[in-house]
């Protein structure tokens, strides 16, 4: 019963910290350090509830996860299961591989989901989209509303509609391109593609939705951030005032659109930069790792 007292408590903090997050000063402050730990909280949320199903149900064994269910598997297929093991054990486990696999399941599923309608996405680009005659890695949309995003994968494509190209000054567009190029190079669809998938996996809680969102904002200004660093700041800021007070068209799904996401936060942000603690960082970092290698451990060793 140890394991499972650990695993209750690691679920616990990340709970907590799932509550906190979202009103914490760093979270805007540290985009990337807050996507870290965003990611230890949902990957101690997975394991510490399948760990805690796992770890009752083979309490017997006396083991880690991994290491009893390979016993359980041995024992099963000799038919010969431990004096300790009752029906109710064998229920427990099964929940774990349950929910193991519900979760993998539905990481197939939204992984699979996306890359279909990025194909869909570069197909229609291909038919409809023309190279911008300066600038080669934007193809332009015709379309009077305003849009801009970006379709990322080994390939990534980023688009802008001529709306966009009326409203937006030279620098504008620099500054606009520059956050979708981030978005690309940083590869932010496989950051927000797990917790979209426990979305998928548990569509009716709103903590997770609260999640997901939380992590999707941060991108985009973590994407802002490296704008930043190619053009100014208040120019990036200036081109999202001008998308916000403008009809726009939501960013198609399976990409990311730089003016998709609570406008108002980011121009705020951008106007006035919050200055970043490294030492604040650095501690919530290692709190995170601790608790997420907590459960990763309970898994491997034995007690």
């Amino acid at each position: 019963m140890t394991y499972a007292v650990h695993h209750v408590l690691t679920l616990l903090a990340a709970l907590t910290a799932m509550i906190a997050m979202p009103h914490s000063r760093l979270a805007w402050r540290a985009p990337r350090t807050s996507l870290l730990i965003w990611q230890a909280i949902g990957l101690t949320l997975v394991l510490s509830v399948a760990g805690t199903a796992f770890a009752i149900g083979l309490a017997p064994y006396r083991l880690g996860v991994v290491p009893a269910l390979v016993g359980l598997e041995r024992d099963l297929a000799r038919g010969e299961l431990p004096a300790g093991i009752t029906p109710f054990h064998l229920l427990l486990t099964a929940c774990g591989l349950a929910a193991t696999a519900w979760i993998a399941v539905a990481l197939a599923r939204s992984a699979r989901a996306v890359a279909v309608l990025r194909r869909r996405q570069r197909l229609l680009l291909s038919l409809i989209a023309r190279p911008h005659p300066d600038l080669r890695e934007a193809l332009v949309v015709e379309h009077p509303a305003v849009a801009a995003y970006c379709v990322p994968g080994r390939r990534a494509a980023i688009v802008i509609s001529t709306g966009s190209l009326r409203l937006l000054t030279g620098q504008e567009l620099r500054a606009v391109l520059a956050h979708e190029r981030a978005h690309a190079r940083e590869r932010h669809h496989l950051v927000i593609l797990p917790f979209a998938a426990l979305h998928r996996a548990l569509p009716a809680s709103r903590s997770v939705r609260a999640m997901l969102e939380a992590v999707a904002l941060l991108v985009e200004m973590r994407a802002d951030d490296r704008a930043a660093r190619e053009c100014d700041r208040d120019t990036l800021a200036t081109a999202l005032h001008r998308f916000r007070t403008c009809d726009r068209l939501a960013a198609p799904p399976g990409t990311l659109g730089g003016a998709g996401h609570d406008l108002d936060a980011r121009i705020t942000r951008l106007t006035a930069p919050p200055r970043p603690s490294r030492a604040a960082r650095t501690l919530l970092l290692l709190i995170a790792l601790t608790v997420v290698s907590t459960p990763l451990s309970l898994f491997l060793l034995p007690s």
